[in-house]
């Protein structure tokens, strides 16, 4: 028998999990089972633009795994296309952490606003626990409420993780990505999804993170020459300019 595939980390729910070619009915086409761990490589490697290395270092799998997952999915949507088979996405032996998924209005759909799901091979829930918050991400020259706002998203000092509900934050250091020659935005954009942020606000932004916040569907408030406190009370009286794509080029 074959060995069971180990538990996959994904960071990524669809929302349609069902393509087939018009003009045929379902009853009469065959069905290509797409794993949700194959769509996860898809997502952070063609999508995302992810080195290998560092994607499956987020899948949590080794890089001849990743590799294999890669092909795997490259194959089956292949043969989806040229021989006209209907794609289903599901399955997959993974775990989905809630932090990676936004709340919104699918939750009875996709489960979106739930952590810690784990799936079988056959797609079945194995656990799921409850949670979900709209904490902020706003980066910060010194990891205070009352330092700037600092403006370069990629390259700031500080990420604080700032929580309405309790008025408290945390503070993730981000220092390392001060001098990295390339992936300080998309370095940075992952500390805001894996602190749990919904929403975050900078200066600046170039393509890279704008893209890992988009996929995250992480919406990207601009601000300049405020205090942390400044810029979260202005967020919350909706004085703050939404962005709608990168405004920098890379490596800003």
């Amino acid at each position: 028998m074959p060995r069971p595939r180990c538990i996959s980390n994904i960071g990524f729910l669809p929302q349609v999990t069902y393509f087939k070619p018009a003009g045929v009915r379902i009853g009469d086409i065959e069905e290509v089972v797409l794993h949700h761990d194959e769509l996860e490589a898809i997502r952070l490697k063609d999508l995302l633009g992810i080195p290998q290395e560092e994607a499956a270092l987020q899948m949590n799998v080794s890089q001849p795994t990743f590799h294999r997952l890669l092909l795997s999915a490259h194959e089956k949507m292949a043969h989806t296309v040229i021989n006209g088979k209907a794609l289903r996405i599901g399955g997959g032996n993974v775990s989905v952490d809630e932090k990676f998924i936004p709340p919104c209005g699918w939750r009875q759909i996709c489960g979106h606003g739930r952590k810690g799901k784990v799936f079988s091979q056959k797609g079945e829930i194995l656990s799921v626990e409850k949670g979900g918050k709209r904490k902020i991400a706003i980066t910060s020259v010194d990891g205070t409420m009352e330092g700037m706002v600092d403006e370069r998203f990629g390259r700031s000092r500080k990420l604080i993780i700032y929580d309405p509900e309790s008025k408290n934050f945390d503070v993730i250091d981000n220092t390392q990505n001060l001098n990295a020659a390339q992936g300080a935005g998309i370095q940075n954009a992952q500390n805001a999804i894996n602190g749990g942020a919904r929403i975050v606000i900078s200066g600046h932004l170039g393509p890279n993170a704008f893209k890992v916040l988009g996929a995250a569907n992480i919406p990207v408030y601009t601000v300049s020459k405020k205090t942390v406190a400044q810029a979260i009370k202005d967020f919350e009286k909706n004085n703050l300019t939404k962005l709608t794509g990168p405004d920098v080029k890379g490596h800003w």
